[in-house]
């Protein structure tokens, strides 16, 4: 836990060093990407904190919501709707109280922080990027990018031509999915993209190892899910495999997503006051 504290407040030190150029960055050629983006280190170890608080049963204590803060300044920064989204569920576990839940100081609570959040999110001081971005936070299903990746993982499925043995095994390590994009402002700019299973993890899986994989992924889960105690640790494990694996293919080729299960197995005990 300290060493998921130190990493969380290096990353912020780096990327606010790297907002005003001062220092070099090593993790891309350009430090600023479209619309202000900032391009720096893995931003996961706040989301792994909350993730190992929710396991241990540890409520938030001063020292966890500093590193928040810092956090959600990081993820804003770099502009990650998927680590945002596994940021504010995480938290949202962590601040509920289930057995409290209905009682009105703490709901009054609850919804002044929303306000709070939604307030800053909608303020000027948000990256440009993130504010364009705001009005498909209340349509989420009018959003370009989420209408592309939906189109391109039909165009995937549709052109899919499994026999029997793939269904079963999948197409092998290395194999990618080619998609045609049509451009219709610019016909010239129209070309096909390869891409790692257009970004869905579940299907990643599935191409690469068929329905044996995707079983095998599914049950080494159910495993882990059971290994947890307490409800909110097996919540924010589905928090962190559905919003990953939806979004993204980073559950499987991030190595630091390997702190997931070895938080859940590891057996040391430590002494926490444990909620529900």
């Amino acid at each position: 836990m300290k060493l998921l504290f130190l990493i969380n407040g290096i990353v912020f030190i780096i990327y606010f060093l790297l907002l005003f150029n001062l220092i070099p960055n090593i993790w891309n050629e350009n430090t600023l990407g479209h619309g202000g983006r900032v391009y720096g280190p893995s931003i996961i170890s706040i989301n792994l904190l909350f993730f190992y608080y929710l396991k241990k049963g540890k409520v938030f204590d001063r020292k966890l919501v500093i590193a928040a803060m810092m956090g959600l300044l990081y993820i804003a920064l770099t502009t990650n709707f998927m680590n945002l989204a596994v940021f504010v569920a995480l938290a949202f576990l962590l601040m509920v109280n289930f057995k409290k839940l209905l009682k009105p100081i703490y709901l009054v609570s609850i919804i002044i922080i929303i306000i709070g959040g939604l307030t800053y999110l909608n303020s000027p001081y948000v990256p440009k990027l993130v504010a364009a971005k705001m009005k498909y936070i209340y349509k989420p299903w009018e959003y370009g990018s989420l209408k592309t990746r939906v189109k391109d993982f039909n165009q995937v499925v549709e052109n899919e031509d499994f026999g029997v043995f793939k269904s079963f095994f999948g197409e092998g390590y290395g194999t990618s999915s080619q998609v045609y994009r049509y451009n219709p402002i610019s016909i010239s700019l129209s070309r096909t993209f390869s891409f790692q299973e257009i970004d869905n993890g579940f299907y990643y899986i599935y191409h690469r190892g068929g329905w044996t994989l995707f079983v095998l992924f599914v049950l080494s889960h159910l495993y882990l899910f059971f290994k947890i105690k307490l409800l909110k640790g097996r919540l924010g494990f589905v928090v962190f495999v559905f919003f990953t694996c939806i979004l993204s293919i980073h559950y499987f080729n991030y190595y630091y997503y390997l702190l997931i299960p070895f938080f859940i197995l590891d057996d040391k005990r430590v002494n926490t006051k444990t909620v529900v």
